[in-house]
């Protein structure tokens, strides 16, 4: 028995009597037809075509894509353009933040507007005594860095030395180079039975040449007889100037301190005043002190201070210590001394004295 297939044509049965049933699918359509897949429904293409072919399919373009490009742009700018942005706005806002932090420091140290009344270098608010401490030191480091930057003007290192150590004496040291190389008047009141606490290094006589150096920094000797001077007869007519001219006419401005102790009992008769010598000992100085006496001692190195020198013994206090009048140290005249370490200081006392004074029982 013939059938016809999907084509049309008539097929011969192969012998089978039963008859073939037609299948119910519809035939497919070459060339067309719908895809389902997860996009929902299309119209199948015919498949890839070139340039030349036309249908329903669509050319693919060879097209090359940066993905290195892509990936270094954020918003259209620069990768590195962007961060380095970034970091200058971070770096501006802790500028901000750190000077801002200044000023309201700043603003709650010290009012605004408000300046010490005594001295602007010192905060508002603080003490006039206080100010004026801190004035002083002030003006002595800026003097001190003077000399320092012209130590080549000082022809005497013991200048430099002196500034160093003993800050009292700084104003004049940073004057010396061109301060007039002459001696001054003393004429300050001066009272009978008082002695002037004197300085080798002021203005009116330290710039003066004494034993080969400044009297500011060889002059104890002139200076302690000076003191010693005024402090019995109420005059002031003998600077330490005055003083080491004489020494140096008699040609006694030598040994270690600058002065020969023979000066003393040389020149003691001419100066109005009473002399004797005594070994050194607590009980002879303790004594002669008691009487009214002054006493000039010749320290050695390494006692009071590093250096020989003269030093005047002037009272002795209730309690027993001695004041001291050190003109090469306001650090030993500061505060009193106990006789015996004084007594050890020094091999003799030489006693100057009101030429009524009594002497007779020191040993």
């Amino acid at each position: 028995m013939a059938y016809n297939d999907n084509t049309g044509r008539l097929r011969r049965d192969s012998g089978s009597s039963r008859p073939r049933q037609q299948s119910s699918r519809p035939p497919i359509t070459p060339g067309g037809g719908a895809y389902h897949g997860p996009r929902g429904t299309r119209q199948r293409g015919g498949g890839l075509k070139g340039p030349s072919r036309k249908g329903p399919g669509y050319p693919v373009r060879a097209r090359s894509i940066n993905f290195q490009n892509g990936r270094n742009r954020i918003f259209g700018i620069d990768r590195q353009l962007f961060i380095l942005g970034a970091l200058a706005i971070v770096l501006l806002v802790l500028i901000i933040v750190g000077v801002s932090s200044c000023v309201r420091s700043c603003s709650s140290s010290e009012p605004a507007g408000e300046t010490n009344p005594v001295d602007a270098r010192v905060a508002a608010g603080v003490s006039e005594e206080l100010t004026n401490e801190f004035a002083t030191e002030l003006n002595r480091s800026e003097k001190l860095s003077a000399i320092a930057a012209s130590a080549d003007r000082y022809s005497d290192q013991g200048l430099l030395e002196l500034a160093l150590t003993v800050p009292e004496a700084i104003d004049f040291v940073a004057a010396y180079p061109d301060a007039e190389k002459t001696a001054q008047p003393y004429e300050d009141a001066v009272e009978q039975g008082v002695a002037p606490q004197l300085w080798c290094w002021d203005a009116r006589w330290g710039a003066v040449d004494y034993a080969g150096h400044p009297l500011a920094v060889s002059g104890s000797g002139p200076t302690v007889v000076s003191m010693a001077y005024m402090g019995l007869t109420g005059k002031s007519d003998k600077s330490p100037a005055d003083i080491a001219q004489a020494v140096t006419e008699a040609e006694l401005a030598s040994g270690d301190s600058a002065m020969s102790a023979d000066y003393l009992s040389s020149a003691a008769e001419g100066l109005g005043v009473a002399y004797a010598s005594y070994v050194s000992n607590g009980d002879n100085l303790s004594q002669m002190l008691d009487t009214g006496t002054y006493l000039l001692i010749e320290a050695k190195a390494g006692t009071l201070t590093d250096t020989a020198h003269w030093v005047l013994l002037v009272s002795e206090n209730e309690d027993g210590s001695v004041v001291v009048y050190d003109p090469t140290s306001p650090e030993v005249s500061a505060h009193p001394w106990a006789p015996a370490t004084l007594a050890a200081s020094c091999d003799n006392l030489y006693a100057f004295s009101s030429s009524d004074a009594t002497t007779d029982d020191a040993e």
